[in-house]
Formats: structure tokens, sequence, C-alpha cells
């Protein structure tokens, strides 16, 4: 019986070792890190937060002020796709720069 407990313990061990890595969380991913493909594989409803993440992280305007929503959403996130659309493996954290 000892046997068998001893035996049901590796078996267990070795199952949990092997299946870690399918358990593991996954990597995290944020649009400084996106690529323009990825950008444009996107769900249409999620472009335009992410251009906002993009145009607004680590912009320091005066008084706290970020490039609105609605400005991105009508004038930013379509220069972002035709810029992407032309480089499919830029990132987007380099477009920035361009607009």
């Amino acid at each position: 019986m000892l046997y068998k407990s001893l035996a049901n313990i590796m078996i267990a061990t070795a199952l949990l070792t092997t299946m870690s890595p399918v358990f593991a969380a996954p990597s995290p991913t944020t649009p400084k890190d996106m690529t323009c493909k990825e950008f444009l594989d996107l769900n249409p409803k999620s472009m335009t937060p992410v251009a906002f993440w993009i145009l607004n992280e680590d912009t320091q305007y005066k008084k706290g002020d970020n490039v609105d929503f609605q400005e991105i959403d009508t004038v930013y996130t379509p220069k972002i796709i035709d810029i992407c659309k032309k480089s499919p493996d830029k990132k987007l954290s380099e477009i920035k720069k361009t607009l």
C-alpha cells in the first residue's frame, strides 16, 4: 500500500511538472510592443483605445491634458491604419514619432 501511494505521488509530480508550462500565465502584451500587423488584426472597436494608449503614453502636457479620445478616433486612428497597411512589421510605438 505504501508503494502504491508513493507511485501515485510520483505520477502526480511528473504530470504537474510536464503540464506547468500549459498553465503558466501568458506574457503581458501591451500596445507598446504591438506591431502594425497585430494592430490591423484587432477588432475595429479596439483600434481607437489602442491608438489612444499609444499617443498618450509618456506624454507630459501642461495641466495633465492628453489628446482627446474623439480626436484620436476621427483623425489619428485612420492615419495609423494607413501607415500600418504600408509597413505591417513596424512597431506602433515608432509610429507615434511620425504623426
